[in-house]
């Protein structure tokens, strides 16, 4: 059973690491002062410094939340046809990136968010950050290769590309019109833009 003070440096917690996510996505680690994350939580410093001894500890935890709310549980998907498996990715993207919108409860305009300069910082501050991206990457492409082989021998699909090379034009066209988009301003159009360019590769490959 928690306490009221267990609640209460729960709560606290959760607080700061929203207000320095926003802080995070609007700029880059090395733009972002603790002065400034400090400030916009509300609290003061010794509460702060109570739970986060330094910006380098507090973005730590940022990486490893927003993995978290982001990785993508690619089991849950159908099997059934290739195309309900990127319908079901599609789905499943948008209520993550939803969850997030929700999580940044102050964040007014999504566009202005540096996904990608997040990502960078991270990897450069914590080497073993990239491997774990790395390891996200190949079990995505693993799980498109392995329903993409499924459609191809259930007579879904027909291609003289192998399952491997398929999997790598579904998951880099998301990549770039993802980058695209973000340095667009228009990472709201991602979920529509996605399903047309998915929907004619499809379309290509349908038997």
């Amino acid at each position: 059973m928690q306490t009221k003070q267990s609640v209460y440096m729960h709560g606290s917690r959760e607080h700061i690491i929203k207000k320095a996510t926003a802080l995070f996505l609007q700029k880059s680690f090395k733009a972002v002062t603790m002065k400034e994350i400090v400030e916009s939580t509300g609290l003061s410093k010794g509460a702060f410094y109570h739970y986060f001894p330094s910006k380098e500890s507090l973005f730590l935890e940022i990486v490893e939340t927003y993995i978290r709310m982001l990785n993508i549980d690619f089991d849950k998907f159908s099997k059934n046809s290739l195309y309900e498996f990127y319908h079901n990715y599609i789905d499943s993207s948008y209520k993550k990136f939803m969850q997030l919108k929700e999580f940044l409860e102050d964040t007014n305009d999504e566009d202005d968010l540096t996904y990608i300069t997040l990502t960078f910082d991270a990897i450069n501050l914590f080497p073993g950050f990239k491997e774990q991206v790395r390891q996200l990457h190949n079990r995505e492409l693993s799980a498109w290769e392995n329903v993409i082989q499924l459609a191809m021998e259930r007579g879904e699909i027909k291609s003289s590309m192998t399952p491997v090379q398929i999997a790598s034009l579904f998951v880099y066209v998301s990549d770039g019109i993802g980058q695209r988009l973000l340095m667009q301003g228009q990472i709201g159009d991602l979920q529509d833009e996605l399903l047309i360019l998915w929907n004619g590769l499809y379309n290509d490959l349908k038997v």
